[in-house]
């Protein structure tokens, strides 16, 4: 079931009827029957396989806290558990990955093996829900977390239907106390969810599935393409996968925002970013913080032995993960390393790097850094839209041959009015995530204004979104 199918919203105002008919306790029932039905709407196969992850982790939580005195045999629980989880992901995400490689390798070496493939369907949702269960075992483990004794709460926690396909990746000290205290209808909340929910499908109809054909026609033709195509798709992609993703993010917060429940948001203007550490805080904000909390912390307090080496290496670590995370290619593990670089670099230089900026004024100072940000964005993007390493260097190689400035499109199958509209409402959009910054709370003063001016932006969002509807219903982070 897509969050841009009419089916979904059908589904979605039955779950809000029942679950307003109810009394509060019985609301996580609801919620519970609405995810098996959700889940199994995209598949059997992914609901069976989910209850099953969901019991272990459940039963495992409940028996790493019951031998808390028993110091020996939790800390083998406790990585039984992460071993199975892991376990999991890595067989369902990278096993083919492995042995490609290693049959990669073995034709490196000349050695006549070959290891077949395994016809194998990933779980959908499984990264996102992996996390979530390790972020909830080691805070039980390390005595942060009481483990959930309710199955349904705890299944709500993992399988909540407005994240499981895409995330966010949740924090169990930050869902499970929301849905131990439901609460009566919110007018105020439901409008919220409402607007999220609009404000979402537009950014996805409208600007991103407008920018998605020329940046799919690129990277499935990568060699029919230089010079001045590839320059404009080296930020098309970063506008196209911003909207899509972010886009996805607020219908997931809307539609919890329906319920009464706040999700954790992914982006915070990411754009307006001066450095590579604060776009990785502003970016995907749910995966980063849970990479930091629960890899890169714990790896630099337990090797601060080794002083300022155990920093960068804890990045690489962190960012190396965050790569593979999004994809079993080597392109993805590149691009967590070209992340890591980047960051290592800003933490070894800060210093020299303030003493040289120093006599510039801070505004000129901060649009450089923007600017260089969103640029190094850029070039990192290749390898995450690339299918392979040698796509990824051909783009990066070809990027400024034969530059010529023309108005025919550059055979990037334009339709100029959709194209001319997305890259015009971007704009828009970005204008206001600028006063945000500044400041001024425009959504604040939206809110404010009179209910003929509210909806008179309302139907327009409608318009547009019915008038350039591209029919491209599915989201680029569904795949991870």
């Amino acid at each position: 079931m897509n969050f841009l199918l009419f089916n979904y919203f059908i589904f979605l105002c039955l779950t809000l009827f029942v679950y307003y008919l109810v009394n509060n306790k019985q609301k996580n029932l609801v919620i519970f029957l609405s995810c098996i039905i959700f889940i199994y709407s995209i598949s059997p196969n992914a609901l069976l396989f989910s209850l099953i992850f969901t019991i272990i982790n459940f039963f495992g939580g409940l028996l790493i806290y019951n031998q808390k005195d028993k110091k020996g045999f939790k800390r083998f629980i406790f990585y039984l558990l992460l071993f199975i989880n892991i376990g999991l992901l890595i067989f369902f995400k990278y096993i083919n990955f492995i042995f490609e490689s290693i049959n990669l390798f073995f034709g490196i070496i000349q050695l006549d093996i070959r290891i077949e493939l395994i016809n194998i369907i990933l779980p959908i949702g499984i990264s996102y829900y992996t996390f979530q269960s390790i972020g909830y075992l080691v805070r039980i483990s390390r005595g942060f977390e009481m483990p959930e004794k309710n199955f349904v709460l705890f299944s709500n926690f993992l399988l909540f239907f407005p994240k499981f396909i895409s995330g966010p990746v949740e924090r169990s000290n930050h869902f499970l106390p929301q849905i131990k205290s439901l609460e009566d209808f919110s007018q105020t909340k439901v409008s919220v969810g409402l607007r999220l929910i609009l404000f979402g499908i537009f950014k996805k109809v409208v600007i991103a599935d407008n920018l998605y054909s020329p940046v799919s026609l690129v990277y499935s033709n990568i060699h029919n393409y230089a010079g001045m195509p590839l320059i404009m798709i080296l930020f098309i992609q970063l506008i196209y996968i911003y909207c899509d993703f972010s886009g996805y993010t607020d219908i997931a917060l809307g539609s919890a925002k329906l319920l009464g429940i706040d999700i954790i948001d992914n982006f915070n203007r990411p754009f307006l970013a001066k450095t590579i550490t604060e776009f990785w805080k502003r970016w995907h904000i749910s995966l980063s913080s849970w990479c930091n909390e629960f890899i890169y912390f714990p790896f630099i307090v337990k090797y601060r032995k080794w002083g300022n080496i155990s920093a960068p290496l804890g990045i690489l670590l962190t960012f190396t993960i965050i790569g593979i995370w999004h994809g079993s290619n080597w392109t993805f593990i590149i691009l967590g390393f070209l992340q890591a670089l980047a960051i290592i670099y800003e933490f070894f230089t800060k210093k020299y790097r303030l003493m040289l900026t120093s006599a510039f004024p801070v505004w000129i100072k901060n649009i450089i850094s923007r600017i260089l940000v969103i640029v190094f964005m850029g070039i990192s993007m290749v390898f995450f839209f690339s299918k392979s390493i040698s796509d990824a260097l051909y783009f990066l190689i070809n990027l400024f041959k034969n530059i010529e400035i023309n108005y025919s499109g550059y055979n990037l199958n334009l339709n100029k009015s959709e194209f001319i509209l997305a890259i015009i409402c971007f704009m828009i959009l970005y204008g206001i995530e600028i006063l945000n910054e500044k400041g001024y709370n425009l959504q604040s003063l939206f809110i404010k204004q009179p209910k003929y001016i509210r909806w008179t932006l309302y139907y327009f969002l409608i318009i547009l979104i019915y008038l350039f509807n591209s029919n491209n219903s599915t989201f680029q982070y569904m795949k991870f």
